[in-house]
């Protein structure tokens, strides 16, 4: 059983001086499809939401969300080949975080020029009595009419004093490194409730959701689909419905995953669909099924590994 609140953040190793910065970027540029007309990804786009796939599944590892100083984001094997060979390094981790049970970790990824956030999804107990708050409330600091799910308005606001510093720290260090905050079920929408309030504050923040429950209302959707803040990717499997709450609403774009389960898809197998609330992709699906929502790009159930990794046990920022 996970304690009631666990978390570790450190300090860094590197200097702003000892640090070298490439201000080259190959990250794929997000379709703007016609409204109601599905078109299909490029491999360079299904590239990147396979590389935020196996973030997302990894925060379920507890190597990764209870780290040591340094250790870099691992996972069972074969879950995640392309982070595995990357250059990345964890520089903070939490766990238990209440209410919620939040849990999760924020990294560097120095081969894909990242700072990346990643939240676990629903585990345990606390994760489900978050998930079950629909309550809605309104928060006019967002928009006028916006209203958002009780139970994930509230996790954030407990998550997000532990998380900032070392965010905010991480980004003077690597002030070139682009922000991403991912996701699986829960994890999205946590990710995609911090990624709305930091873009308010006027800080660009890609969003990278696999199988993201709706975080509020139509409003609420709509800050998210107009942002000029950041990308957003809401991924959706096939036949994935089990989440859908009348009175909210899912933002746009929607990139649905048509492929089968446990395949993985070509870039002719998701589909890019606009338009908020569109029944095009997975609003349009009867039934629920919850194989399909633990496979996305690959399998999103990450761990069953014992035990922490082991960093180098140098530090980040003095916070």
């Amino acid at each position: 059983m996970l304690p009631a609140l666990s978390v570790l953040l450190w300090p860094f190793s590197l200097s702003l001086q000892s640090t070298v910065f490439s201000t080259s970027h190959n990250y794929p540029v997000q379709e703007k499809p016609l409204i109601g007309l599905p078109q299909d990804v490029t491999a360079p786009v299904l590239r990147t939401l396979s590389v935020f796939s196996e973030y997302s599944a990894a925060a379920t590892c507890i190597n990764n969300f209870n780290a040591t100083a340094g250790a870099k984001v691992t996972c069972d094997p074969g879950k995640c080949p392309i982070i595995e060979f990357s250059d990345t390094e964890i520089i903070g981790s939490f766990q238990g975080i209440n209410p919620g049970n939040t849990t999760g970790f924020i990294a560097i990824d120095r081969t894909h020029q990242r700072i990346i956030l990643s939240f676990r999804g629903s585990e345990y107990s606390g994760n489900f009595k978050t998930d079950g708050n629909y309550t809605q409330i309104a928060v006019p600091e967002i928009c006028p009419d916006c209203l958002m799910h009780g139970g994930f308005l509230s996790a954030w606001n407990s998550a997000s004093s532990f998380i900032m510093p070392t965010l905010d720290c991480a980004v003077k260090v690597f002030p070139h490194f682009t922000v991403a905050f991912t996701g699986h079920s829960l994890g999205g929408a946590l990710s995609t409730v911090g990624a709305t309030y930091l873009r308010k504050a006027n800080r660009t923040i890609d969003l990278f959701t696999f199988g993201s429950p709706q975080i509020g209302n139509y409003s609420v959707a709509e800050v998210i689909t107009n942002t000029t803040m950041g990308l957003n990717y809401r991924s959706f499997g096939n036949f994935q419905t089990c989440q859908k709450k009348w009175q909210y609403s899912q933002s746009s774009p929607e990139y649905w995953i048509t492929s089968n389960n446990t395949v993985k898809p070509t870039p002719a197998d998701v589909e890019v669909i606009e338009g908020i609330d569109n029944k095009t992709g997975n609003l349009g699906q009867t039934g629920c099924d919850i194989t399909a929502h633990n496979w996305y790009i690959g399998n999103m159930t990450g761990c069953s590994r014992d035990g922490a990794s082991k960093g180098s046990g140098k530090g980040w920022c003095d916070l």
